[in-house]
Parts: structure tokens; C-alpha cells; sequence
């Protein structure tokens, strides 16, 4: 018999279970067996916006059941503020101190060691639910090989392709270049005549790759937020695509990059191939403090990517130029886009995040905000920072690799512990609304494609994939 029983994913030792809107009381039922000579209990908890260490006495509770082999111990505890809590039980007994600590499967773990802890996550809704995407099916349309239409648009530097099926070129040339400049002819036009088809699939939801004026096919590379990449359309063709695709019960989200531009943009202007005056070279141009120059003209770039400089999220211009009420966010929220998905989200400062996520909202208030996170994106920490994203008035929900991993180690190897353990967490770390709104994938640009994953190839990251 078990000394100790909890379990925070049953209602009859924490009530409620999962996350819980902000002044919620949460009974914590901790059984005990009689053998163990308890001389007092308590819930310890760190609160973690601020470390704080809370203590609530538990008591024990009168059982009818005299042939019960354990004492319940019980507290409840009033969540007053949103954030994550973390914790554990402690017990004293006559030999001294034990803690209740969470054990690998989710369950009591008696020890005397230092506590491994339970997540509380505390909300409280501030914007408004993206409903329409609940049940849904997304379509992540990576447009230059999506599907095309009218006559193809030459500019200088690209190479058009006409193997449609074909493989790009994607390894360095002999000078170490990657170009990534071959196209292939998809557009907005292209999609715009698949619609019936996209909506016999069932799709409610279009994800595009990034759209705006860039140099490479993949377009992570911002040239320009404010224009249509001209090799893909027009802002027309942009709001002729939103428009029908609205009228078949689907809408249309964008991927925005914040985190960097090209070095080949308005802003940077490394190539001198825009008539801007942009920060390279260029002290006193105005986008020169939205980047971090060094000695010699260098400059951070994005993961070392020297194409891709790093953008200061803290400069208050660029968070104008991104959130302000003519700003880039809000702007192509009129032209007709339903919402964003912000592309690696962890890398941009809570205080830029915050701006952003209050910028969509404003201008349409069922957008919908997600995020690309790997990880749990209930706890995530990046750059020294708690990111908070479900505390309600940032992100609505993110792409759920979890489940990605979870199902193909499930489907290769039978690892179905894995697969329920991962369900479980996200259930009880992430809100309803949260979860109502993931993106569930089984592969994106960034992984291997699913038919590779469960056929066991492994091709490897390339160091300039973006």
C-alpha cells in the first residue's frame, strides 16, 4: 500500500482539474495512509511571477469509513493572480520533513529530497475567442509550390522553373552562397482557383507562408511588410482571396516575421537594391537603430544568418512600424486577413508581444493570434524571460508540435505512454480556449514531412534553412 495518493489530473485529489480562470478555489485532497504517524501537512507553493513561497495548512478530514487505510488531508487555496504556480506537499512526521513530490508519472512521490513540482496555470480571458477556427482544419499553403495561374513574373536574380515537381537548389555554390531564388510559379492566383477544392477538403483555415516583397522563394527574408511580393500578386489578388475564401466558410491567416528582416530589404538595404537609405552603411538612417551593428559594419544576424539581421524589438520605431494603428499588423488585418501566426514567437520580448497581440485585437477582435512554440508553451522560457503566453491577453493558442512528436514515436515504435502522457499535459496546462484553437500538424516546412518521419529517414537541418 502507498503511503501517500495524488494524482492532479483526478478531480477527487485537486477539484478543479487543469487550468483555472483567475479567483478560482482549488481543493487539494491529499490521502495519507493511517500507518504514517503524521504530526502536520501543508501545500507549499511558489507563485512564480515573483517567486514568492506560499504555505497552506491542510487538515484532516472526518471519514465514515473507519476501515479506511488513510486520513485525507485537505486545503483549498484561492487563485488570485494569473501566472503559473508550482507545487508540492509537506508532510511532518515523527522521524522528520517529507515532501510529496511529482513523480515521472504525474503521480505522489514521497521523498526527502528537494520537491519536483505540480503546474497550476491561472488565466483570465481578455480577448476575445477565435471561435471560428474551433474544430476546424488548417491548410498550410506554402505558396510559390502551391498551386499557380496567369502569366509568371520575371525579375532580376530569380530563376523561374518550369519542372513543377522539381527539387530546388539549396546547397551553397562555390563561393558558399545560398541563393534560394529558384521559383516555381505558385500564386495568390493559384490558390484563388483551388479554393473549391480546399473547401471540399474541409479546410476552415488557409496558413501562408510569409507573402510580402522578399528576395528568396521562401520569403522569411522581408523585404518590404507593406507590399504584395510581385512574383505572387497584388494586394487585389490578397483581398480577392480573402473575400471568396470567406464566402466558402474559410478564413485566411498570414505568417508574420518580426524577428528579422532580409539584408536585402527597404530597412537594411545590404545590397543597395531599393532606393531607400537603409541602416547598412548608413548611421543616420532612420532604420539604423532597428538593428545591432558592431565594429566594421557587422551586425547580428538571425541564428548567424547573415541575410537575416536580427531586428531590435525594443526600438519603439519598429514597434510602431509593426503595432501602431497604421502599422503592418493592423494593416493587412483590413486588407482581409483573419489573424497571424507569428513566426518563432519565443524570440520576440514580452513587451513587444504584448503590443502585437493588442494591435490585432483592436482592429479585429477575433483574429487569431498563434504562435509557433515547440515545446510546452504553457511554461516556455526564452532569452531569461517567463512567456505567459495563455495568461489571456497574449497569444489565443500555438502549433502543437508536442503532438507531432508524440503521435509518430507512437506510430513508429508503439510508445503509447508517451503519446497519453503528452495529451495529459496539454490538457491540464493549457486552457480550454487554448486548446480548442491549436494547430495539431504532423509535420511543417521546418520538420521532416510525415511519410519521411514514419519511414525512418532522418535528412538532417540545413544550416541556412530558415
Amino acid at each position: 500500500m502507498k503511503l501517500v495518493v495524488f494524482n492532479s489530473r483526478d478531480s477527487k485529489y485537486k477539484c478543479p482539474v487543469g487550468p483555472v480562470r483567475r479567483g478560482t478555489v482549488v481543493t487539494y485532497n491529499l490521502p495519507i495512509s493511517k500507518e504514517f504517524e503524521v504530526i502536520s501537512v501543508a501545500l507549499d507553493v511558489i507563485r512564480d511571477r515573483d517567486d514568492e513561497k506560499l504555505s497552506v495548512p491542510m487538515r484532516p478530514v472526518e471519514s465514515a469509513n473507519d476501515v479506511d487505510p488513510y486520513t485525507i488531508w485537505s486545503c483549498q487555496m484561492e487563485m488570485e493572480e494569473i501566472g503559473l504556480y508550482w507545487y508540492t506537499f509537506r508532510i511532518e512526521s515523527a522521524d522528520g520533513w517529507h515532501f510529496v513530490n511529482r513523480g515521472e508519472d504525474n503521480r505522489a512521490l514521497l521523498t526527502d529530497a528537494e520537491p519536483s513540482r505540480w503546474q497550476q496555470t491561472v488565466y483570465e480571458r481578455i480577448y476575445e475567442v477565435p471561435s471560428w477556427i474551433e474544430g476546424g482544419v488548417f491548410y498550410h499553403i506554402f505558396v510559390d509550390r502551391f498551386a499557380g495561374s496567369g502569366e509568371r513574373v520575371e525579375l532580376p536574380g530569380k530563376v523561374l522553373r518550369d519542372d513543377w515537381g522539381g527539387q530546388p537548389r539549396y546547397l551553397p555554390d562555390a563561393n558558399g552562397k545560398v541563393w534560394n531564388n529558384d521559383f516555381f510559379g505558385g500564386n495568390l492566383k493559384g490558390i484563388i482557383e483551388k479554393l473549391d477544392y480546399l473547401e471540399g477538403l474541409g479546410v476552415t483555415c488557409l496558413y501562408l507562408s510569409p507573402i510580402f516583397e522578399a528576395y528568396s522563394n521562401h520569403k522569411y527574408d522581408i523585404g518590404d511588410y507593406l507590399k504584395i511580393d510581385p512574383m505572387f500578386g497584388t494586394e487585389d489578388d490578397f483581398r480577392e482571396l480573402c473575400d471568396k475564401a470567406r464566402s466558402r466558410g474559410m478564413a485566411v491567416i498570414l505568417d508574420g516575421v518580426f524577428a528579422h528582416t532580409g539584408s536585402d530589404s527597404v530597412y537594411f538595404n545590404r545590397d543597395g537594391n531599393y532606393d531607400s537609405y537603409g541602416a547598412y552603411g548608413h548611421p543616420d538612417s532612420p532604420y539604423r537603430d532597428w538593428y545591432h551593428f558592431g565594429p566594421n559594419e557587422s551586425y547580428d544576424a538571425w541564428w548567424g544568418i547573415e541575410t537575416l539581421p536580427k531586428v531590435n524589438k525594443r526600438n519603439r520605431d519598429y514597434q510602431r512600424f509593426i503595432c501602431g494603428e497604421n502599422g503592418v499588423a493592423r494593416k493587412w488585418l483590413r486588407e482581409g486577413a483573419s489573424g497571424w501566426r507569428f513566426d518563432v514567437v519565443d524570440e520576440l520580448p514580452n513587451e513587444f508581444v504584448d503590443l502585437l497581440c493588442s494591435a490585432v485585437k483592436a482592429e479585429k477582435s477575433d483574429a487569431m493570434l498563434l504562435g509557433e512554440v515547440w515545446e510546452d508553451a504553457s511554461n516556455k522560457i526564452a532569452y531569461d524571460q517567463r512567456k505567459n503566453y495563455f495568461q489571456g491577453n497574449r497569444l489565443d493558442s500555438v502549433m502543437n508540435y508536442p503532438l507531432k512528436n508524440a503521435i509518430i514515436e507512437y506510430v513508429r515504435y508503439g510508445n503509447a505512454s508517451w503519446l497519453a502522457e503528452t495529451v495529459e499535459r496539454v490538457m491540464e496546462n493549457y486552457p480550454p480556449e487554448v486548446v480548442n484553437c491549436l494547430m495539431n500538424n504532423l509535420g511543417t516546412h521546418d520538420t521532416p514531412r510525415i511519410l519521411t518521419a514514419l519511414g525512418g529517414r532522418y535528412l538532417g537541418d540545413h544550416p541556412n534553412r530558415e
